[in-house]
C-alpha cells in the first residue's frame, strides 16, 4: 500500500468492496446439532411463502402403513439430513439423502407428516424411492395440509430416521401478523466453520432465503481451515460429491432442518463469474461451458429442497415468485443465466471511464423474459411489501462515474434503470431488495439515475463463511458513497428480519470467529424501514 496514492487506494479498496463471492481466503465457524436418529433437531416455529411455479416433483409417493421399510443398511444413511422447501398453503416439499453406502442400488423411504413431535398426530404419509439417478436424493411433495401450520416431518429406513420442522405459507391473501426470515449466501467449506447456521437454527424462523454461492467448486487449498475433498469439479460426479461434503456439516443439517428454505443460485455452483453461456475462460467454447453448466444444474437441483422441474440440460428456470398471506410477495431473482456477458473485458479496479459498450441499450441482467415477469409481477402486487432476492449489488457503487466491478448491477445500467422507473411507475414504494454474494454487510438506497430518487433499500447480507474481501480502513470512507449507510467488511453472518405491516426491521448477525466451531454470534446493527418510505434508519 505504501506506494499507492490515497486516491488510488480508495479506489482499489472500494473495487475489491464490490468483487464478486469468489474463493479468496477467510474464515468461517459452525456448531454441532445432530439431524439423524433420535430426536433431530430442535423444532421451530415457521410460516412460509409459496412459489407460483409449481412443476411436478420428481419423487413420487405411494400410501403406506406406519412401518419403516427395509433396504439391508447397516449404517446411517442420513449423512446429509433433511431439508423443505418452496411451501405452498396445502402442500411442501421434503427433501432427503439415502446414502446406501453399497448395500442397495436403490433404497425405499418412508416418510410422515406431523403437527406433533412424537408423531401421533399424523397428518400425510407416503413412501418414496431414493435412487441412482438422482443420486439418492428424493424430493417429496407432501400435500393436503393446512394453510400457515407448523409440522414435523421426518424419514425413515431400517429403524435409522432423520427428522425436520416446516411450515406451509398462509392462504392466499389472508392477514399476517408477522414473518420473521432470514438471508445469507456464500459458504465457502474451505474458510470456515458454520457458526452461523448453528445460529440460524435457533432463531425460530418462518423462511430462510438462501441466495447463492452454495457450493465453491475449487480443489483444495494450502492452510485452509477445512479441506475441500477431491479437484475442482467438472463432472457430475464432483458436483455431487461436492454438495455431500457440504451437506455433512452438522450446523448446515440443523439450519435446513430447522424451516423452510427458498433458494437459487449464483456463480460458483458452476464457475467464478460467468454469464449466460460465457466461461470466466475466455477460450472455453459456449458448447463446452453449456456442457458442464448441466451437469452443475443437475446437481443443484438434486441437492436443494425444491418443487422446480428436474432440469434437461443446461437450463433450468429458478426465478420465481412466492406469498406469505397479504403481508409479502418474494421475487426470487436468477442474475445468471440469462445475463448479457460484462462488458469492457470485467475489468476489476479500473478506474477509467466505462467502455462505450457498457451503456448499450441491449444488454440485460435478467434476460428479457425474467426482467417483464418481475415488472409485471411488482404492478400486479397488493403486497404490503415487495421483496426481491437478488444475488449482486443493485444499488449505484461506482466511483465518480467508474465502474469498480462490472459483474455487479453497475455494469448492466440500463437494465437497472428500466427495473427502478418500473418500480416507482407501478407505485410499488416498500420494496426490499435483499443481495448476498460480496462477503460483507451493507445497507444502501437504491436510486434511479438522478441520485437521489430512492426507490428501494437494499440489505447486502455478509457470508456464511466466505473470507472477507476489504481492509477494516475501508469502513471509515463511507461517504464516498452518498447512498451507502452503514458497511463491515470483516464480519461474517447471516441477515434476520422481522416484518410487520407497519415496520420492517432488520439485524445484521455476525460471528465472532469463523475458525472457531463453536463460535459466538452478536447482532452487530439493526435498521428499520417505515411503509411508504425507502429507505432505511439505523436503531
Amino acid at each position: 500500500m505504501a506506494d499507492l496514492t490515497r486516491r488510488a487506494f480508495l479506489a482499489a479498496s472500494a473495487a475489491s468492496l464490490l468483487a464478486a463471492c469468489s474463493s479468496s481466503s477467510g474464515t468461517s465457524s459452525p456448531t454441532s446439532v445432530p439431524t439423524t436418529s433420535g430426536a433431530g433437531p430442535a423444532s421451530t416455529s415457521g410460516s412460509t411463502v409459496a412459489p407460483t411455479t409449481t412443476t411436478a416433483p420428481a419423487t413420487t409417493t405411494t400410501a403406506t402403513t406406519a412401518a419403516a421399510p427395509s433396504a439391508g443398511l447397516r449404517v446411517d444413511p442420513f449423512t446429509c439430513g433433511v431439508a423443505s422447501g418452496d411451501p405452498l398453503p396445502d402442500r411442501v416439499v421434503l427433501w432427503t439423502r439415502a446414502d446406501p453406502a453399497g448395500a442397495a442400488e436403490a433404497v425405499p423411504l418412508a416418510w410422515e407428516v406431523a403437527t406433533d413431535d412424537s408423531f401421533t398426530a399424523v397428518v400425510a404419509r407416503g413412501l418414496a424411492t431414493a435412487g441412482a439417478d438422482d443420486d439418492f436424493t428424493v424430493h417429496v411433495d407432501a400435500a393436503g395440509l393446512s394453510p400457515g401450520t407448523p409440522y414435523r416431518y421426518r424419514f425413515r429406513v431400517d429403524g435409522y430416521e432423520v427428522r425436520g420442522t416446516t411450515r406451509t405459507s398462509p392462504a392466499p391473501g389472508a392477514p399476517v401478523d408477522r414473518l420473521r426470515f432470514g438471508f445469507g449466501s456464500c459458504q465457502d467449506f474451505q474458510n470456515g466453520f458454520y457458526a452461523a447456521h448453528r445460529d440460524i437454527a435457533a432463531s425460530s424462523l418462518d423462511l430462510f432465503v438462501w441466495l447463492g454461492d452454495y457450493i465453491y467448486v475449487y480443489g483444495p487449498r494450502a492452510g485452509a481451515v477445512r479441506a475441500h475433498t477431491g479437484e475442482v469439479c467438472t463432472t457430475l460426479a464432483d458436483y455431487r460429491a461436492r454438495y455431500a461434503l457440504y451437506r455433512s456439516d452438522a450446523d448446515l443439517r440443523a439450519a435446513h432442518a430447522s424451516c423452510p428454505w427458498l433458494v437459487v443460485w449464483d456463480d460458483h455452483e458452476v464457475e467464478n463469474n460467468y454469464a449466460d453461456a460465457h466461461s470466466e475462460n475466455a477460450a472455453v467454447t459456449a458448447d463446452a461451458f453449456l456442457s458442464r453448466r448441466a451437469l452443475a444444474y443437475r446437481a443443484w437441483w438434486e441437492y436443494m429442497p425444491t418443487r422446480l422441474a428436474r432440469p434437461d440440460g443446461a437450463s433450468l428456470r429458478i426465478y420465481r415468485d412466492v406469498a406469505w398471506g397479504s403481508l409479502a410477495q418474494v421475487f426470487l431473482l436468477d442474475g445468471r443465466q440469462y445475463r448479457s456477458d460484462q462488458a469492457c473485458g470485467d475489468a476489476i479496479l479500473s478506474t477509467q471511464p466505462p467502455c462505450p459498450e457498457w451503456s448499450a441499450t441491449d444488454r440485460t441482467m435478467l434476460g428479457a423474459d425474467q426482467e417483464q415477469w418481475l415488472l409485471d409481477g411488482l404492478k400486479a402486487s397488493s403486497a404490503t411489501w415487495n421483496v426481491l432476492g437478488n444475488q449482486v449489488v443493485m444499488g449505484d457503487a461506482r466511483l465518480n462515474g467508474a465502474v469498480l466491478n462490472y459483474d455487479q448491477w453497475d455494469g448492466y445500467p440500463v437494465a437497472r434503470q428500466r427495473l427502478l422507473q418500473g418500480i416507482r411507475d407501478a407505485g410499488r414504494r416498500n420494496v426490499v431488495v435483499v443481495t448476498g454474494d460480496i462477503h460483507l454487510s451493507a445497507v444502501a438506497d437504491v436510486r434511479l439515475d438522478d441520485g437521489t430518487t430512492t426507490v428501494a433499500t437494499e440489505f447486502v447480507g455478509t457470508s456464511i463463511s466466505s473470507g472477507a474481501l476489504l481492509p477494516p480502513s475501508l469502513e471509515g470512507f463511507l461517504g464516498l458513497f452518498p447512498a451507502l449507510k452503514y458497511l463491515n467488511v470483516q464480519k461474517r453472518g447471516w441477515v434476520r428480519n422481522t416484518v410487520t405491516a407497519t415496520k420492517w426491521t432488520t439485524e445484521f448477525r455476525v460471528v465472532a470467529d469463523v475458525t472457531v466451531r463453536d463460535s459466538a454470534l452478536s447482532t452487530d446493527a439493526t435498521f428499520t424501514v417505515a411503509p411508504g418510505t425507502p429507505g432505511a434508519v439505523r436503531v
